[in-house]
């Protein structure tokens, strides 16, 4: 249980601090920038005031915000949890939740690389999307804005540097777990 909750942690901490992270990259493009920060701006009903964007647009927006806000409380929740289980768990000096935890985190990465190296990249985006938004409002034409801002390569991009980031943790992890092992 404490291994799979430090693994939800890691993968959803990631996900939290890359996203509220790209506030200090440089942005080329104030329509994105702008729709980014509305997207973090928490769980509001409220629709984006941008006259550029559709209402189709604008209703997707603000699903993706509160999914955002969601994944932000499930993240602090888990790392509460995680941080009492990290308490209660003697073993955990010793390095064994690290290496149980890492070798699990690998396993899911594993996993979803197996997956794309199948299917490809955009057949895990399309499932990805029809979980997420099941009332199919993802869906927009090519020539839309929030397709021109936001194409398919912006989000592998993401997905790229998300899986780095969390391979780097999942293997420090255990390299962790075997150093405290051997200090034992």
């Amino acid at each position: 249980m404490a291994s799979t909750a430090l693994v939800l942690a890691i993968f959803l901490g990631a996900w939290v601090v890359l996203l509220h992270g790209y506030h200090w990259l440089p942005e080329v493009d104030a329509q994105r920038h702008a729709i980014v920060s509305y997207l973090l701006r928490g769980m509001g009903n409220e629709l984006p005031e941008m006259a550029y964007l559709n209402p189709a647009e604008a209703f997707h927006l603000l699903d993706v915000r509160q999914l955002f806000a969601r994944v932000d409380r499930l993240f602090v929740g888990v790392l509460a949890c995680c941080l009492l289980l990290l308490y209660g768990w003697k073993r955990f000096a010793g390095g064994c939740l690290a290496l149980h935890s890492g070798y699990l985190g690998l396993a899911c990465i594993l996993l979803l690389g197996l997956l794309m190296a199948l299917g490809g990249f955009v057949p895990l985006f399309v499932l990805l999307h029809y979980w997420l938004f099941p009332a199919g409002n993802w869906v927009f034409p090519d020539d839309s804005l929030l397709i021109r801002l936001f194409p398919l390569d912006y989000f592998f991009r993401f997905g790229l540097v998300y899986g780095v980031v969390v391979l780097g943790m999942f293997v420090g992890l255990i390299v962790w777990g075997h150093t405290r092992g051997r200090l034992s």
